[in-house]
């Protein structure tokens, strides 16, 4: 089958099955969860937790096209995705809305996320420098889930250590992204001379916004659903997600939150670009980033579905639908038929 027909039909075939299949599962699980959150006894933690969980459930639900029954037969990454996903949420509320930025807290909150990547880690108590800790066993809870789902992957070991490294990113991310404000931006550049690779080509801010994706986690635990994956292919899958994929899934992020975060006087990182035009122009070099190096692949045509998919995932959401300006129908644009198709499909389940 040409490339060009695949990127035809087969997205239509993991959209059908994601409506079907996934998303109806993430949303039963995710139910569970909520129930749970609702018996926190500590009540700012209890309305971080449920308002994580509404107000982000959309990021369980977009993680969720890599657990398609085409995928994951077994249904084994939504097992992991869905606590997993929902505990970096629940620690970006209680880090953005929390009564504490000391980074000392918030790398021990975090590392609650370094124990869920980690079979058989102790569950620690992740609260020990929180004003607020009695949140009922929720979090130490998603640990152990998450824990319990990575079991059931033949080939985790041989994907531990990238996923570990996706996550230890992510984590210094939230230190210094929600650490003290006079040191922030100076931590953030340093981090980024520190940890990027030259040879990318990216801007502090869009390696950051790399680092906030999780989606990389989830691509490479597909590969471990294979008792054996090939080192080689592990390792450009991982350069694949991190940082082209991630960056621009948390961009298109924060592309849509402009708004918001400036009423919340929270960090966003399009706000650095010199201009819209600007940011348009690095979102499109980064989509045909993805589509370029997608192309070694087995499996190419679902990455390109991956990228086209965020372009019109985002761009759906209810900040930008009814008032699509030029550079968002750019982006749209960029994507071809299958962004525009799945702009369309989210457009009617996002219903007002």
């Amino acid at each position: 089958m040409s490339e060009k027909l695949l990127d035809f039909v087969r997205p239509w075939q993991w959209g059908k099955e994601y409506f079907r299949v996934v998303r109806p599962r993430v949303i039963h699980l995710i139910t569970q969860l909520h129930q749970q959150a609702q018996n926190i006894p500590d009540p700012d933690l209890r309305e971080q937790a449920l308002s994580s969980l509404q107000t982000k459930q959309f990021h369980c639900e977009g993680g969720g096209v890599f657990g398609g029954p085409s995928r994951d037969p077994h249904g084994y990454l939504l097992e992991f995705l869905v606590p997993y996903q929902s505990l970096c949420d629940y620690l970006d509320t209680v880090t953005d809305r929390g009564p504490s930025q000391d980074p000392d807290n918030l790398r021990w909150l975090h590392q609650a996320l370094i124990d869920a990547t980690t079979p058989f880690a102790p569950v620690r108590d992740y609260y020990r420098d929180h004003p607020s800790d009695d949140d009922g066993g929720y979090m130490a809870s998603l640990v152990v889930r998450s824990q319990s789902a990575l079991a059931r992957f033949p080939g985790y070991s041989l994907v531990q250590d990238k996923i570990v490294r996706l996550v230890r990113l992510y984590v210094d991310l939230q230190v210094y992204k929600h650490g003290p404000v006079p040191t922030r931006l100076e931590n953030l550049t340093a981090w980024f001379h520190h940890e990027s690779d030259p040879q990318d080509g990216l801007f502090w801010w869009e390696f950051a916004a790399a680092s906030g994706s999780t989606l990389g986690i989830f691509a490479l635990l597909t590969m471990a659903l294979d008792p054996h994956p090939e080192v080689q292919k592990i390792e450009s899958l991982f350069r694949l997600y991190f940082p082209w994929v991630g960056a621009l899934h948390i961009l298109l992020d924060y592309l849509i939150d402009q708004q918001e975060d400036l009423e919340g006087g929270d960090l966003n990182f399009i706000t650095y670009y010199r201009s819209r035009a600007q940011a348009t122009h690095r979102l499109q070099w980064i989509y045909r980033r993805i589509v370029r190096e997608a192309n070694s692949f087995e499996d190419a045509a679902f990455h390109r579905y991956v990228a086209r998919g965020l372009l019109g995932f985002y761009l759906s959401d209810r900040k930008v639908r009814h008032d699509l300006n030029r550079p968002a129908c750019q982006l749209l644009a960029t994507g071809g038929s299958v962004s525009i198709g799945v702009w369309l499909a989210a457009h009617v389940g996002r219903a007002p």
